[in-house]
């Protein structure tokens, strides 16, 4: 019984004294990642700017009335104050304001180059906001998805002023009727438009043979 007692005694000393190394570990590898991130913060904040050229006047005045592409302007260009959490509610904030100018779009902007544009803008900003949630923040990384989030923004005001270029074009009043009929259509029945056409014959007429050869009389 007393050499259990003694088992028992070294066996709860050796977990504890090993629990305590894991807390110390733990501890240093803590300070170690928050004196890390504190330099980089300094790297990302002298970076932090998402300023792009101004829209063109026919986009800006366009997206006067766009509330939600406005809110997320101005989020951007509010820099974060205070530590590494600002940041971290910064990007938060931008990912709410992004996600809802995709699902808000001015009717003349609801177009498939629109959305896709878009989308990628939402994608750099989500991961932007990754990056920054890691516990060891690579610099490099989080610098470059600044970069590109700015080009992506450029990229969506570019398609913006392309679909006002191309609704300034004039069209001739049977063409402008044909391309709405089209379009009305391909939104209607989107997979029927990728199929080839099939011709169905009249009662009592063959079906052309493609393969067959002609020959001169």
């Amino acid at each position: 019984m007393k050499y259990i007692s003694i088992i028992i005694a070294v066996t709860f000393a050796a977990t504890l004294f090993s629990c305590e190394e894991d807390d110390k570990q733990r501890r240093i590898d803590t300070i170690r990642a928050e004196k890390h991130n504190d330099s980089i913060l300094k790297i990302i904040s002298n970076n932090w700017s998402f300023e792009v050229a101004p829209p063109t006047p026919a986009v800006q005045q366009r997206i006067m009335t766009w509330s939600e592409w406005n809110q997320l302007m101005t989020e951007l260009e509010q820099k974060p104050k205070g530590g590494i959490n600002a940041y971290k509610q910064k990007t938060k904030n931008l990912v709410d304001k992004a996600d809802r100018v995709r699902q808000n779009l001015p009717s003349m902007f609801a177009k498939p180059q629109v959305y896709s544009r878009l989308g990628v803008l939402v994608t750099k900003i989500k991961d932007l906001y990754t990056y920054l949630n890691v516990d060891v923040i690579q610099d490099k990384k989080v610098l470059k998805l600044i970069a590109d989030t700015r080009q992506e923004i450029t990229s969506v005001q570019n398609q913006l002023d392309e679909i006002i270029r191309i609704s300034q074009i004039p069209k001739e009043q049977g063409e402008e009727e044909m391309l709405r009929a089209l379009d009305t259509t391909r939104m209607a029945n989107p997979d029927r438009m990728m199929q080839p056409e099939q011709v169905t014959p009249a009662p009592g007429m063959a079906m052309p043979d493609r393969n067959r050869t002609f020959t001169k009389p």
